[in-house]
């Protein structure tokens, strides 16, 4: 059972960027013991297929550029998943703030465009300016959203109020 359960997980590991946390939870199917489990877990480390450092780098990057996630949301899964705080922090200044910024607008940016459909249809056919409780209500819609993203709150107020001063004037 071990030797297949090795085998396995060495196939899972080549395919993608695995933490400890990740192979344990897969190594449940095969009921091996707690030593088993820490020794697979040691040989996948030993031969390459298992490295936390470049899973914490690569799981940063993926979830921040290709998920739109911020860091905070980064932070709390990694630590989910046993990452070491120093190495969590350390992945997270691989990305550049001026990044995270802009991810955050494009996001929020595209978030407005869907809200501002809605807003526009709850106007109605009458040509009249969003009024400013239909302006409070997007706000708060859009906080929320960057928020459950991951991003810090002052990050986020700062870009919807720039985006909401453009909006305005349109």
């Amino acid at each position: 059972m071990y030797q297949s359960a090795l085998s396995a997980m060495q196939r899972v590991c080549s395919m993608r960027e695995c933490c400890p946390a990740d192979i344990r939870t897969k190594l449940k199917r095969y009921k091996l013991d707690l030593a088993q489990t820490d020794m697979l877990i040691k040989s996948l480390e030993e031969d390459g297929f298992i490295d936390t450092r470049r899973y914490a780098f690569a799981f940063v990057r993926d979830k921040s550029s290709l998920s739109g996630w911020g860091p905070a949301k980064i932070r709390w899964t990694l630590k989910s998943k046993s990452i070491e705080k120093e190495l969590i922090e350390e992945a997270l200044a691989a990305i550049s703030p001026e990044q995270g910024e802009e991810r955050l607008a494009t996001l929020l940016g595209k978030r407005l465009s869907v809200l501002k459909k809605r807003v526009a249809y709850t106007v109605g056919r009458e040509e009249r300016e969003v009024e400013r409780r239909d302006m409070e209500k997007l706000k708060a819609s859009l906080v929320r959203f960057a928020l459950s993203r991951g991003f810090e709150y002052d990050k986020v107020l700062t870009q919807i109020n720039r985006l909401l001063a453009n909006f305005a004037k349109h």
